[in-house]
């Protein structure tokens, strides 16, 4: 793993904890501020699965570029060590081939970690009276697998702007809260004899989400990059 990433992630934990003794305790009061992690009310674990779609452009080691198309599907499980932030681990499996240089599909485990920061949420601004909150969040992760033993290590970090409403109608049938956001994201791909192509490290990633009584969440969107798309999708719930 590159020595920038160690930095960002070692700098994160930090913050992490040291928030995590400062912050104070969550009112009781089953919705508080809505923070897009998502959850109501955080200090409280969450899981669910998610999964990601897409071709990656990538060049090898003499310079040929090809597309390398993956598939992953993981299971997630988190905390929300403080108010504004959650931390998570993952397993699950990721598939690659290349038809272009002969390399037949293989799956391998994936793990991983990643932490969710909701950084603000206002619903005090008066842009629009039809939305109920404007969010700020920023999420970063870090995974790894080996399929056709490409030591495949990713980073990702994105940091997006969303809109939501809140519902107030029957929460049997009905989202709770719907929502939509967009915002850059930047990712690295570390693989033996590929490199991602520079032009597709920095994109935008958009997408929506829905919430339903009980903890039930679910999102989904695009990373959107100059060559390359990855569409995703998450469903989670809240223990």
């Amino acid at each position: 793993m590159s020595k920038p990433v160690l930095a960002v992630l070692a700098a994160a934990t930090l913050l992490a904890a040291t928030h995590a003794s400062a912050s104070p305790a969550v009112p009781d009061d089953g919705r508080l501020v809505n923070y897009a992690i998502p959850a109501d009310v955080l200090t409280d674990f969450h899981g669910g699965l998610q999964g990601f779609l897409g071709d990656r452009n990538v060049k090898d080691d003499l310079g040929f570029q090809s597309e390398m198309a993956t598939k992953r599907l993981d299971a997630y499980l988190g905390y929300d060590v403080g108010r504004w932030l959650s931390i998570y681990v993952l397993g699950g499996v990721l598939s690659v081939k290349n038809d272009d240089v002969g390399l037949e599909e293989d799956t391998a485990f994936l793990y991983g970690a990643g932490l969710w920061a909701a950084l603000i949420d206002d619903a005090q601004l008066d842009f629009l009276p039809t939305i109920s909150r404007y969010r700020l969040n920023f999420g970063m992760e870090v995974s790894h697998s080996d399929p056709n033993e490409l030591s495949w290590t990713q980073f990702d970090a994105s940091l997006t702007f969303g809109i939501y409403n809140d519902s107030f109608l029957s929460h049997a049938m009905f989202p709770t809260a719907v929502g939509i956001f967009a915002g850059p994201i930047y990712t690295t791909i570390d693989m033996d004899g590929y490199e991602q192509i520079k032009d597709n490290n920095w994109g935008i990633t958009v997408g929506g989400e829905f919430r339903f009584a009980n903890g039930v969440y679910v999102s989904g969107g695009a990373d959107i990059f100059n060559d390359d798309t990855i569409g995703y999708f998450q469903a989670g719930v809240r223990f």
